[in-house]
């Protein structure tokens, strides 16, 4: 059986697909090795350039199955390793990774998955920009709750649990993967080395915003509610998971301004919201140094309250679904 199998996920990746494959193939010199690359459509030449490497390509012709935890499980019913690495296609692997969480894993068999340290490279938008300077606290070192950005997963735990990512998730299909792998005794841990760079999109902040609407990712805490309480894991998320209770609180408070409209006049009840709003601004301002940011943090955090409420009315489908799956090359 090959030891470790590379799964980059990818849409509309041309720009960055080549640097993350050589990565992969680089991070697996000396290895017992295979790199898959699972396409969600790309409507780009991201399949044209990486037919050129010896890797295997599947592809999700069905953009309606187009999902961040749909590409990472088509990888895993077509990967052949013992442990699986899982990255995205805007990725580039640090080259000596693989050996040193390979070196953990053996060492420590109660723990399911290792994670390195994520570099973001792309700070040409106010998400990243955020992202960058809270690395420490989205990425904390040692043992952890999930490993967003990525990691390297021992194939018995995944195994044990029937299905590597829910298909049905846009989004947080890693700390889903986490909360499930805990919750049988499995731990998560985070290295204190290198792990991988992260070149994000680098268009304007509002057209991000823009398309994380479009694609369906504000849907993703919505989506991840819904899972839980069909896997019977909804404490726990809710417990763990920060942004559910910041959504709950946006809605909270635009329940509590619509219950006003009952008794006070209109005019009072806007003035009153337009009062919270720019004290909220004002707090986020001061936190982050920047109006913009501020602002377009408020923005956001209403944008994402609301997809949460339309992602828990989306329709599901059982995790271990088979996915309609096209293989292009297989090595």
């Amino acid at each position: 059986m090959t030891s470790v199998s590379v799964i980059i996920k990818a849409y509309n990746e041309e720009a960055h697909i080549a640097a993350a494959i050589e990565s992969a193939l680089a991070g697996l010199n000396g290895l017992q090795g295979e790199v898959l690359l699972v396409d969600s459509a790309s409507v780009d030449n991201t399949v044209k350039i990486a037919s050129k490497y010896p890797i295997s390509i599947l592809e999700i012709r069905d953009v309606n199955e187009r999902r961040c935890g749909a590409g990472a499980q088509a990888g895993y019913l077509y990967a052949k390793g013992e442990f699986l690495y899982l990255m995205d296609g805007d990725m580039v692997l640090d080259a000596t990774f693989l050996r040193k969480a390979l070196d953990y894993l053996t060492a420590h068999s109660d723990v399911a998955g290792v994670g390195g340290r994520i570099s973001e490279m792309s700070t040409k938008n106010l998400e990243f920009q955020n992202r960058a300077q809270k690395l420490a606290q989205l990425s904390p070192l040692g043992d952890v709750d999930r490993l967003a950005g990525g990691g390297l997963y021992r194939r018995k735990a995944i195994d044990e649990l029937g299905y590597l990512t829910d298909r049905n998730l846009h989004g947080y299909e890693e700390f889903d993967l986490g909360v499930r792998l805990r919750l049988r005794g499995w731990k998560l841990v985070r290295l204190d080395a290198n792990a991988a760079e992260h070149y994000g999109h680098s268009m304007s902040t509002y057209r991000l915003l823009w398309h994380r609407v479009r694609m369906g990712y504000v849907f993703a805490t919505g989506e991840l509610l819904r899972a839980s309480f069909d896997g019977n894991y909804l404490v726990h998320v809710a417990r763990t998971l920060r942004e559910f209770r910041l959504w709950i609180a946006v809605l909270t408070c635009w329940l509590v301004f619509g219950g006003m409209l009952l008794y006070f006049s209109s005019k009072l009840v806007v003035l009153g919201a337009l009062a919270v709003l720019g004290f909220i601004i004002t707090i986020l301002t001061i936190r982050k140094r920047s109006l913009s940011n501020g602002i377009y943090m408020l923005l956001g955090w209403q944008v994402f309250a609301l997809g949460m409420l339309f992602g828990l009315l989306r329709k599901r489908v059982p995790p271990r679904q088979p996915l309609r799956i096209e293989v292009l090359k297989f090595t």
